[in-house]
């Protein structure tokens, strides 16, 4: 039996964590700030991918960050451009954390260990952890791997990557709890062979009293020169999935409204190819622009009259787009670019906090911008709609809430199985 403390122990496995400014280690970053009144937090993260500023963070071994215990692995750092070079990252963080791991003993054990999905190896590094130290087991899946990536074709289907899902599933399987962020994920992975009634639903979320509205008098948009502008924005990552050539197209067509812009922030591995790609098509109505600061959010994303949410028809259940929660906050309808079997398509019908255009569908999203400029009434009602949706189901107190709840069953469910001493 462990010995009696007075604060349960949790530990984090994500490459993802403080200062980066992916909106993965963001989030990790809030939940556990979060925890700390009730947990002692550990987290064992990576080297950041993007640092706007260090704040004094410690590139290798431990730290303390806002009541949060920081273990800092050293690992390449390949540009994400690279596919090796990506691949390379994560094997070598994922090395790093399971040599981490067999060093921390018993005495010294945790009472849960969640495994986000940065890089999506973690779970068999976890997973013997948490059974040898007797310890609470949590999937915390931001992503479901290999799935992302053989839907994109960037490997085929074939015995090693098979091979690669069962070990996973066997991972899976013996964790207490799999928290997942949509209906859509849960689904997936239930065709993997997981029972239901492992899932926890938890969707990401928004820090409503941080991220709020600045729709006048907005100082992204002056810095920009977007003043007088119709602005549609994606911001985020620029990976494979979200297909963006469909928007540069569409701004490039005969019917796109003159006064409208469009704007993506952010990087990712597709970044380069897009400006390219915008260049080779002559896009005067396309402008990139770099990730914003934390607190400059509001302002970056208040700007826009209209967000983009675009995903690949391959991945339903194999992501969901965190960045929907930062828009509603700030009171910007949203244009999905989906089917609309998608969760996050339901979620802006539903709701009536924007529409929803199938994948490819160029002229469907020039005529949504258009009809957009030209129902300025519609227009009020769907941000009024999404600020009151952000605030009600998306907050991070809310959701952070719901997390905690599920830690504390996993552990207290662990209590009653431990042997009396």
């Amino acid at each position: 039996m462990k010995a009696p403390m007075n604060r349960p122990r949790v530990l984090f496995f994500n490459r993802c964590y403080w200062p980066d400014v992916e909106a993965t280690g963001q989030l990790l970053q809030e939940l556990c700030e979060t925890l700390v009144a009730d947990w002692d937090v550990t987290v064992v993260a990576g080297q950041p991918n993007h640092i706007l500023s260090d704040d004094g963070f410690v590139r290798r071994g431990h730290q303390q960050h806002n009541g949060v215990v920081v273990e800092r692995l050293r690992h390449t750092t390949f540009h994400k451009s690279s596919k090796l070079g990506r691949l390379t990252n994560l094997l070598t963080f994922t090395h790093q954390a399971k040599r981490w791991a067999r060093k921390v003993r018993t005495d010294s054990a945790f009472d849960v260990i969640v495994s986000e999905t940065d890089p999506f190896f973690l779970p068999l590094v976890a997973a013997p952890m948490a059974r040898r130290l007797n310890s609470g087991f949590i999937v915390y899946a931001q992503d479901v791997y290999p799935d992302i990536a053989v839907a994109m074709k960037v490997v085929r289907n074939h015995p090693l990557v098979r091979q690669l899902r069962r070990r996973l599933l066997a991972a899976y399987r013996s964790a207490d709890r799999i928290v997942v962020l949509d209906e859509d994920m849960r689904d997936r992975l239930v065709g993997w062979g997981l029972p239901t009634e492992k899932f926890e639903i938890v969707p990401n979320w928004v820090d409503t009293r941080i991220i709020q509205p600045i729709k006048q008098d907005n100082a992204f948009r002056k810095q920009f020169d977007l003043t007088n502008r119709f602005v549609v924005m994606h911001s985020g990552n620029m990976g494979m999935t979200q297909r963006l050539e469909t928007l540069i197209d569409a701004s490039c067509s005969d019917n796109w409204p003159s006064e409208a812009m469009l704007v993506l922030v952010g990087d990712g591995s597709r970044r380069a190819a897009l400006q390219e790609y915008a260049e080779n098509r002559q896009a005067k109505n396309v402008r990139f622009v770099d990730y914003q600061p934390k607190e400059w959010l509001s302002q970056s994303l208040s700007a826009a009259d209209l967000h983009v949410v675009s995903m690949d028809e391959c991945i339903q259940g194999c992501l969901a787009p965190s960045k929907l929660y930062g828009i509603l906050a700030t009171a910007t309808p949203v244009l999905v670019v989906a089917p609309d079997s998608f969760s996050v398509s339901q979620e802006v019908s539903e709701n009536q906090i924007g529409w929803t255009v199938p994948p490819g569908d160029v002229a469907g999203i020039v005529q949504r911008v258009r009809w957009a400029i030209e129902h300025p009434e519609e227009l009020r009602a769907c941000q009024r709609a999404a600020l009151e949706r952000a605030k009600a189901t998306y907050d991070k107190t809310i959701c952070c809430e719901q997390f905690a709840r599920v830690l504390k069953h996993v552990h207290q469910q662990r209590q009653r199985l431990e042997p009396s001493s």
